[in-house]
């Protein structure tokens, strides 16, 4: 492909309060191999209530592919992702998030495979490199890579190119994403699954290519792991309330766990027979994070006791995140609630 031939880029990077990576995501984003003159870079604050905007702004005063867009008010992704669409009229559209860093050849190779593939493919994108910045932080990094840990997302997707039903980050045409209406904004999070999902209805296809590569920033703490999954838990039952045919068995995994962690808490001042349930339960699952642990850290043998705590955060975390979104979108049906729009915490 010529310089001539490479297709313009609008880059969207929703941020919230990231002012402890948003500099670092800028500088992957501009160390590109793509001409210069082919890219432009929309950083839209989702209201950030740190120092994001000023970093960008600085930046942005000395970069003219840069620009700060401020949204209004408290936004989710979704929300944020779509306005920065709206900014420009490029070809094709990347989707980073601030806790990501590009690698340099990430644009080229991703426009490269998307000419290669021909106009069915909307999208082409790459599993995550995960990397923790603390101790427990690359523990989060294993465990997200281990089938125990995520099941069988493309966290734990090993292959080198294949069609896929969706991608965490990616390099999209524009045409396809304004073809099916953009990303939903009643999403809290999760919204990119939901994106792709109909996409792949609307005869589009995806593929994931580990030749396209990133780094994603894991959270460094249980509590921030736990947050992290439980918004993934509530915003996984709007996406199967808006596509039941997206579900899966091993989305049931996780509240299945919660759920019956919660009957034999309950029940077992009352019932010898709940009581063994209760520890033979912890002791499977125990046995299994602990197997998990082993066999995924071999060449980390010291991070085996924080991934152990790890794969907890992930689960309960997911498990109680649905068994919420599930109580909560039942209660929006009755007419007992409103829809919350965006996440409080991260």
């Amino acid at each position: 492909m010529s310089i001539e031939t490479f297709p313009s880029v609008d880059v969207v990077v929703p941020a919230f309060n990231e002012e402890g990576h948003v500099g670092r995501c800028l500088d992957a984003i501009f160390a590109q191999d793509y001409p210069a003159d082919r890219f432009r870079v929309w950083v839209v604050d989702a209201g950030s209530t740190d120092e994001t905007a000023r970093v960008v702004r600085e930046r942005a005063a000395t970069d003219r592919r840069l620009a700060l867009v401020n949204g209004s008010g408290r936004l989710n992704a979704a929300q944020a992702c779509n306005l920065g669409i709206q900014q420009g009229s490029s070809e094709l559209i990347a989707r980073v998030d601030a806790h990501t860093y590009l690698y340099p050849d990430y644009l080229r190779r991703a426009a490269e495979l998307l000419t290669e593939e021909g106009p069915t493919v909307c999208c082409v994108g790459a599993q995550p490199e995960q990397v923790g910045e603390t101790p427990f932080g690359e523990a989060v990094a294993i465990a997200r890579g281990s089938s125990f840990g995520v099941g069988s997302s493309v966290y734990a997707d090993q292959r080198t190119r294949a069609e896929v039903d969706t991608i965490q980050a990616g390099v999209y045409r524009r045409a396809p994403i304004e073809e099916v209406g953009g990303f939903r904004t009643d999403m809290l999070v999760g919204e990119d699954e939901e994106l792709n999902w109909r996409l792949k209805k609307a005869g589009y296809r995806l593929v994931l290519d580990t030749s396209v590569r990133f780094v994603y920033t894991t959270r460094s703490s249980w509590g921030a792991v736990f947050r992290q999954h439980r918004n993934y838990g509530q915003s996984r039952v709007r996406v199967l309330a808006a596509h039941p045919d997206f579900l899966r068995p091993y989305h049931l995994a996780p509240p299945g766990l919660v759920a019956t962690l919660a009957g034999l808490v309950l029940a077992a001042p009352f019932s010898r027979r709940a009581r063994r349930a209760l520890l033979a339960l912890v002791a499977a699952y125990g046995a299994g994070a602990s197997a998990a642990s082993i066999q995924a850290s071999r060449s980390r043998p010291e991070l085996i006791p924080r991934l152990i705590a790890c794969f907890p955060a992930l689960h309960l975390g997911y498990g109680v995140g649905m068994i919420e979104g599930a109580v909560q979108k039942l209660r929006e049906r009755l007419g007992l609630g409103e829809a919350r729009t965006a996440v409080r915490r991260r």
